[in-house]
């Protein structure tokens, strides 16, 4: 079985490679594609994450019966019928996504996005070649999915690094060095997204344990799947809806251009989440184990630690992005005014990521015991309160409104979704997370950047800015980790330890 540290360990150096590929040419996007068609890219990337509603849970069921599963000597040998049974839903599905897409591109084009220099005939071209994109891509989520419940973040995540590569800097070469512009960049995506679901597949085939029964379609898989997988895709439904409402909203009430300037504060906060997503996806299989097995204690040990983990990373990137948002814009983009522009809600959107993100591993608990009643609740009531203020922040405030009111929401279930969950699960507990997994580091960063915006208000794009701000960086996840005692802890007997080897 592998270690739980080298899992999150594979899990981040395969987010931050992948949130570095991102963030490092999205600046020559937008010089060879204009803020316009860059907005396009951004409209794919929200289908691409509307279309995982589709997978109606299964890929959080899989992750947890894996888990179980793979530790069971009697289950093992079921574990590849269960795959199989489940593709002949997955396949399908994915033209499904296609014909969808292709049917809705000339409404799509002529009623919801508001143009100005791209014409509706190839934004309809534009959002045909997006369709398949979203469908070649959409079945590999299922298949990482399944080799993350079996533990193969080190696998998992070599792939996922090849790709990103391939994806983030082959378009650059696409656009360089062709003159297929928007078109040119859309067709790169498509093979590489449907070169990677290829991969995945396989390498998840070649890494199941060897079947005991027959392979094929097993209704009985399917239909066991059916309680967990529906709350899962009612949850994930609405959270996804509500991720997205900021992005719809604006892209249906203001300039294509203006949603282009919002993605950009919408890649760079969340290359956050690429950063909490790796802590998820290595302790979720751990929590459903230790909920299956009936180890409470370790749980608890498990639960506090990877939140405070998570806790001190968010608070050391977080609070160097929202003290100094309009600098780092123009240290990325080298673009006056998108820093401008975008600098107030680039810091709304962080901060309300960033305490989204320190709910994650609560998240990973309730889905490690089956329970989504609650998350679910929690997602429809935000729902419902976000779509009014998103129509009325955005018509009034634009960006701004958008972020504004993606903030508070974050900050209403941090305050009022927690003690709900701990009423039933690890009782007890809130008290400790709240004031010894997260507030210490929140607070001494806080601290930190507020010292450092005191000293030095202005940072200007050049050495001393660059400077500046890594060292900035340093100083607050330093302190955050110094704050944090189980981080600070874990970490004294890591070192320990590796001298008592040599």
């Amino acid at each position: 079985m592998p270690r739980l540290r080298d899992n999150v360990l594979a899990n981040y150096a395969g987010h931050m490679w992948v949130a570095l590929m991102g963030f490092a040419f999205v600046p020559a996007y937008l010089r060879y594609l204009g803020a316009e068609q860059f907005g396009m890219v951004a409209f794919m990337l929200s289908l691409q994450s509307i279309s995982l509603l589709l997978d109606f849970g299964v890929g959080v069921f899989l992750n947890r019966e894996l888990a179980q599963r793979a530790h069971d000597p009697e289950r093992r040998g079921g574990i590849a019928r269960l795959i199989r049974s489940f593709e002949w839903l997955v396949w399908p599905m994915a033209a499904i996504i296609a014909v969808a897409i292709f049917a809705c591109s000339g409404s799509l084009s002529a009623h919801w996005l508001k143009l100005d220099n791209l014409t509706q005939s190839d934004a309809d071209h534009a959002i045909k070649l997006i369709g398949m994109t979203v469908a070649l891509l959409w079945p590999s989520s299922f298949y990482t999915a399944a080799l993350s419940g079996l533990e193969q973040q080190l696998r998992l995540n070599a792939l996922v690094m090849a790709f990103a590569t391939l994806r983030y800097a082959g378009v650059l070469a696409v656009l360089m060095f062709t003159d297929t512009g928007l078109q040119g960049f859309l067709c790169w995506y498509a093979i590489v997204a449907g070169a990677q679901t290829v991969c995945s597949a396989w390498l998840l085939w070649k890494t199941i344990p060897a079947a005991t029964l027959p392979l094929g379609f097993d209704l009985q898989e399917i239909l066991g799947a059916r309680h967990f997988a529906l709350g899962v895709f009612a949850l994930t439904a609405l959270g996804l809806l509500l991720n997205q409402l900021d992005k719809l909203t604006l892209s249906a009430l203001r300039p294509l251009q203006e949603f282009g300037y919002y993605a950009i504060a919408v890649t760079v906060s969340g290359g956050l989440g690429r950063l909490v997503q790796p802590m998820f996806s290595a302790v979720y299989p751990r929590l459903s184990r230790l909920v299956g097995s009936g180890q409470q204690q370790e749980l608890a040990n498990l639960y506090h630690l990877a939140s405070q983990i998570v806790a001190v990373v968010i608070a050391a990137i977080a609070g160097v992005i929202c003290t100094y948002p309009g600098p780092v814009l123009l240290l990325w983009t080298g673009n006056a005014e998108i820093s401008s522009q975008v600098a107030l809600p680039l810091a709304l959107l962080f901060a309300g990521t960033a305490i989204n993100g320190t709910l994650n591993l609560p998240y990973a608990l309730q889905l490690a015991h089956g329970w989504t009643r609650l998350a679910t609740f929690a997602n429809l009531v935000s729902v419902l309160i976000a779509i009014p203020l998103y129509v009325i922040a955005i018509k009034q405030f634009g960006m701004t409104g958008a972020a504004s009111v993606w903030f508070a929401i974050n900050l209403c279930n941090f305050l009022f979704g927690l003690p709900l969950m701990h009423r039933r699960l690890l009782r007890g507990e809130l008290r400790t997370w709240y004031l010894h997994d997260i507030l210490p580091p929140a607070l001494s960063t806080t601290i930190i950047c507020l010292m450092a915006r005191t000293m030095h208000p202005q940072v200007d794009r050049d050495l001393a800015g660059v400077v500046w701000l890594i060292l900035l960086g340093i100083a607050t996840l330093f302190s955050a980790t110094v704050a944090s005692g189980g981080v600070r802890r874990m970490l004294v007997r890591y070192i320990r330890s590796d001298r008592s080897l040599r």
